[in-house]
């Protein structure tokens, strides 16, 4: 069941029509690099995950170019919705940290995003906005993400 429910969470995050969005400000790349399954009962499962995240950007915003990993968890519920949520920590290559708390809520193809602060020139960082996954590659999802003044 374990090695089924997160590709089946994923594909059905990413089974949608992506439409352009006007603040469109790059995208990610996220890395599986640790999950299990809890069976819940009812057929609903929890699935705590941890990744390996990157996120690029224009030229010139200092959200281009981070890396950095994200922990989190999904629940998967009968009818076949997900929700989930979690947080992540990325790095800029001068050594500035930013973080900020994502959500996916149930039923929905495009999640959200809220950045919480960080060190350096990010300290003063509490912008939100929405990510998108719109491509698994086994362990791997790639997406875009945006946000009304979002993207410097």
């Amino acid at each position: 069941m374990k090695a089924l429910l997160l590709p089946a969470t994923l594909a059905l995050l990413m089974s949608f029509n992506a439409a352009a969005n006007d603040d469109q400000c790059g995208d990610y790349t996220s890395v599986d690099i640790g999950h299990s399954t809890v069976d819940m009962g009812d057929k609903t499962a929890f699935v705590p995950f941890r990744s390996s995240t990157r996120m690029s950007a224009e030229d010139g915003s200092k959200f281009n170019n981070l890396s950095g990993q994200c922990a989190g968890g999904a629940l998967m519920y009968p009818d076949r919705t997900i929700e989930a949520e979690g947080l992540c920590v990325v790095e800029d290559i001068e050594g500035d940290t930013l973080t900020y708390a994502f959500t996916m809520p149930r039923g929905q193809m495009d999640g959200h995003y809220i950045r919480k602060g960080g060190t350096g020139k990010f300290a003063d960082s509490r912008e939100s906005g929405w990510f998108r996954p719109v491509k698994l590659e086994g362990e791997i999802t790639r997406g875009e993400w945006g946000g009304k003044n979002a993207c410097k």
